[in-house]
């Protein structure tokens, strides 16, 4: 219990922090970044204001090489170094930790080793099926993030993947592993966290600039409370009804209620018109408890249109960029075997494309070596880069290709005896094809194949127009047209049992419809346990067709 003094501070830290703190509230396409760059972060620069007394922190690392891009471009006097600064929240925590509490090369844990280490570490527990990132680690990760205990995160779970009794097995495990498992003790991105606020001093900044305010969990707004009481101005900026990370911790009510500040609205969309706006508002209707948000959509119409199967979508008609969109990584890899029988060039948001064209170009330049051909200059630098990307031998080649003309040509005679193309064991020259085709597949041949028929070999080396990826992964970013895909909507298991899961449900589908600036495509939209998009399509049709 506070007592009276301890309330008279706590409040006036509160009015401190109103006083000092505007959070712009933005639905999708108003401008919220636009905003924190373009008049926050260069008109604090053109004040005199410099990088190194201002913070900007955001959930996502898209978000601030964007701010950190605009910013040196609109003042070129300043460096990328001088906006060192301008981090996710891990990045900007972990360079205040000295090495030799840890090195974060050799001693962080990421989400990738996390099952890993689970299944060698614990005999009683390697036979368990297990997720990218297991569910229990993911639990516990979430009772950290809302600082609480782990067996109060089980138990508001809804699916229980495992027993109470191998959940605390499998926390055990892992927390023994970070403290024994190697040289020095291991630490986790939530471990950092916690520690941040305990062991940090932060510096005193004249301005913070907080970006997608609304994905931070309870324990990170901890480190914005603490870093804040030595900053003269802070900004958010958010969405509360894109808040899609619940799953992880995520509390948008900080944003909204908890940290107090003046508010300022985004009133217009720049990113779509009537049709999409009209269906995006139709979703957000089930958003309970959110804050208030009317805006405009652009003079343009758009369109939303639904499909049954996703040869009936028109890629090859309709100009423009593309997002292909499912709700979780197996409807995403369910889409992407889609697009390649359909003969699709796609790659996914992280700009890795659905075939490697340098692969296409060694074999076909190993083929002509070992058929006793020679290979110009880039023939035979493609096929060394992709050769040593697969088995790492050590070539001699990167000092002899700046020396050679680029009219030289090279048999494999001069190709081995320059530049070191041999293979353990005097092994035949043949197992550099097998090399070169390793995760080959007669099927990504084909595939392939049918590229270069449609495209072409010059179209195949330009980025695609079309991405696949997730909703999540997606979130702040937009294309011309949008391809929702309505199976695999998590948690299919749970069929939406209460009504706080139904409005997670709802803002990931808002999220995903609002990525689009001229048409959205719902594909299969009446999939059986689709929430909400099948039901919210036909209210959209009915009320379209009583306005007519």
């Amino acid at each position: 219990m506070m007592t009276t003094t301890q309330e008279n501070l706590e409040l006036e830290k509160l009015k401190s922090l109103y006083k000092k703190t505007i959070k712009i509230f933005g639905p999708p396409g108003t401008g919220k970044t636009h905003t924190l760059i373009e008049k926050v972060l260069k008109g604090h620069l053109k004040k005199g204001i410099l990088p190194s007394e201002m913070a900007f922190l955001s959930f996502t690392n898209k978000a601030v090489n964007t701010a950190v891009a605009r910013a040196t471009e609109a003042f070129p006097l300043y460096s990328t170094e001088d906006f060192y600064r301008f981090k996710t929240l891990h990045t900007y925590c972990r360079r205040y930790f000295s090495e030799d509490v840890f090195d974060p090369k050799d001693c962080t844990i990421d989400f990738a080793l996390q099952t890993k280490i689970i299944k060698t570490s614990d005999q009683r527990l390697a036979d368990d099926n297990f997720l990218y990132k297991d569910w229990s680690l993911g639990i516990y990760s979430k009772s950290r993030n809302l600082c609480v205990e782990p067996s109060e995160a089980y138990k508001r779970e809804s699916y229980k993947k495992d027993s109470l009794d191998v959940f605390f097995r499998k926390i055990k495990t892992y927390e023994h592993y970070k403290k024994h498992g190697g040289e020095k003790p291991f630490i986790d991105f939530d471990d950092m966290i916690g520690r941040a606020i305990n062991e940090i001093d932060f510096p005193a900044l004249k301005v913070l600039i907080i970006d997608e305010a609304q994905d931070f969990t309870p324990l990170q707004w901890s480190v914005i409370y603490k870093m804040a009481d030595k900053v003269k101005r802070i900004y958010l900026a958010g969405d509360d009804d894109q808040g899609i990370y619940k799953w992880n911790g995520a509390d948008p009510k900080y944003f909204t209620t908890f940290f107090p500040g003046r508010k300022v609205k985004l009133r217009k969309t720049r990113r779509f018109g009537a049709a999409i706006h009209k269906f995006s508002q139709i979703i957000r209707r089930g958003i309970l408890d959110s804050e208030e948000k009317e805006y405009e959509h652009t003079e343009k119409e758009g369109s939303v249109k639904s499909y049954r199967n996703f040869t009936e979508i028109p890629f090859n008609e309709i100009e423009g960029s593309w997002f292909i969109l499912g709700r979780v990584n197996s409807s995403v890899n369910e889409l992407r075997m889609l697009a390649k029988d359909a003969g699709l060039y796609f790659k996914d948001n992280k700009d890795v494309k659905c075939f490697d064209v340098k692969q296409w170009e060694a074999i076909k330049a190993w083929t002509h070596l070992s058929n006793g051909k020679k290979l110009n200059k880039m023939q035979a630098k493609v096929m060394y880069q992709y050769i040593r990307e697969l088995s790492d031998p050590k070539f001699r080649a990167e000092k002899f290709w700046s020396n050679q003309p680029d009219f030289q040509e090279y048999d494999f005679k001069e190709l081995k005896e320059w530049c070191g193309l041999d293979l353990p064991d005097e092994a035949e020259t043949k197992q550099w094809w097998w090399i070169l085709r390793r995760n080959f597949k007669p099927n990504q041949i084909r595939h392939f194949i049918r590229l270069l028929k449609r495209y072409g070999q010059a179209e195949l080396n330009k980025d695609p127009v079309i991405i696949i990826d997730t909703i999540h992964s997606v979130k702040g970013d937009e294309k011309d047209n949008v391809v929702l895909y309505g199976k695999g909507n998590y948690p299919s298991s749970f069929k939406h049992k209460n009504s706080e899961e139904k409005i997670n449900e709802r803002k990931v589908w808002y999220t995903g419809s609002t990525r689009a600036r001229k048409t959205l495509h719902l594909l299969r939209t009446d999939y059986k346990y689709n929430y909400p998009l099948g039901a919210d399509y036909l209210i959209y049709v009915q009320e379209k067709n009583d306005k007519q």
